[in-house]
């Protein structure tokens, strides 16, 4: 895949996303022997577009200050910075219940790799679970509106 193949999808994609994704294809291949690759197939790239298609950013917001790149795309359960909205905790109840399955076939095709990424994903989900419910039970505290003092007083 060549950069040119995804310039057409930036409106699609966030361009960081695509960025970092051929920054990954360009580190791999420099490792690999070049016979290795071949042309992306359509099937592979529509995958690739479903992957991002089916990513739910809505999981709340990331800590980073405004314009940090965000190689997690800030929706990663993994990334330290996002920061769960309580109202989506129904959302990591299916994403859990996902990686559980995922897990399952894991197991039975004997991925042990697989296995170990899908269980430090499940114990972050679960962490970041714990923190929303957390702040789910604090009140918010109402600040009132702040007066203004008419200049020179």
């Amino acid at each position: 895949m060549n950069l040119q193949t995804t310039r057409g999808y930036v409106a699609v994609f966030n361009e960081d996303v695509v960025r970092h994704y051929q920054g990954f294809l360009d580190r791999r291949r420099q490792a690999r022997p070049t016979d290795e690759y071949r042309p992306v197939t359509e099937p592979e790239w529509l995958g690739f577009e479903e992957h991002f298609d089916q990513r739910k950013v809505e999981l709340g917001g990331c800590a980073r200050p405004y314009s940090t790149p965000c190689q997690h795309e800030h929706s990663c359960l993994r990334c330290p910075m996002i920061n769960i909205n309580p109202k989506m905790l129904l959302r990591l109840d299916e994403i859990e219940v996902d990686l559980l399955a995922r897990r399952a076939r894991a197991e039975a095709e004997g991925w042990c790799g697989e296995i170990e990424g899908i269980d430090l994903t499940l114990s972050f989900l679960r962490q970041k679970r714990q923190e929303s419910q957390r702040l789910a039970r604090i009140a918010p505290v109402n600040l009132g509106m702040p007066g203004l003092r008419p200049p020179g007083s």
